[in-house]
């Protein structure tokens, strides 16, 4: 990938949608304990590089981040979550070679309206996948913190996120949320104001 084009997206203060698939669209998790280390490795990251965390989802085959960059650019970010989990799986599945397909994939939200938007389409992935049929019974999703109002934890930044997507007390914003997110289950097409560039 050019280093222009590189770049031109990687810059302190930016917001992501990140997606990283598995190769040939394999598996990356295959048991509880998988999805548990990148949680892990997650909070290690965060501890690492300062980043905020507004939503996730842990699909079998795939993940989707929606990250705020700080000081540390997102390569850098992605480059330990990746490769911590692909050592842990490759080792702990016997395995050997790439787990995931290229590096990542890094759409950049260059608007304050589409935060709730982008994190809705992420906490809705499982329900549009038909693993689950409501987005609170999805065990390995960020949208379970703002459904049980458990808004000062460790890994999601759910307090930071709704006060960037509107006004009003902490309980306010995070029913306007779900309720938003319901309205959002109702549009079946992924949001199109997200520009995709892939890093290699």
């Amino acid at each position: 990938m050019p280093r222009k084009l590189r770049e031109k997206i990687s810059f302190p203060g930016a917001l992501y949608h990140v997606v990283c698939r598995g190769v040939n669209e394999g598996k990356i998790f295959k048991r509880s304990p998988d999805y548990n280390k990148i949680l892990k490795i997650l909070r290690k990251a965060k501890e690492k590089f300062n980043f905020s965390l507004y939503s996730y989802s842990l699909m079998p085959n795939h993940v989707h981040f929606q990250i705020k960059t700080k000081s540390i650019l997102i390569p850098q970010i992605m480059h330990y979550i990746n490769f911590c989990y692909a050592i842990y799986f490759n080792h702990k599945h016997k395995r050997s070679g790439h787990l995931f397909q290229d590096r990542y994939y890094a759409s950049l939200v260059d608007s304050e309206f589409y935060f709730w938007a982008l994190s809705a389409y992420i906490d809705l992935n499982p329900v549009r996948a038909g693993l689950v049929e409501r987005p609170e019974d999805y065990k390995w999703g960020s949208y379970q913190f703002c459904y049980q109002k458990n808004l000062n934890n460790d890994l999601v930044d759910c307090l930071e996120f709704l006060e960037m997507g509107g006004e009003g007390n902490a309980e306010e914003l995070c029913d306007s949320y779900l309720n938003f997110v319901k309205e959002e289950a109702k549009n079946p097409k992924r949001p199109k104001f997200i520009k995709s560039e892939k890093f290699t």
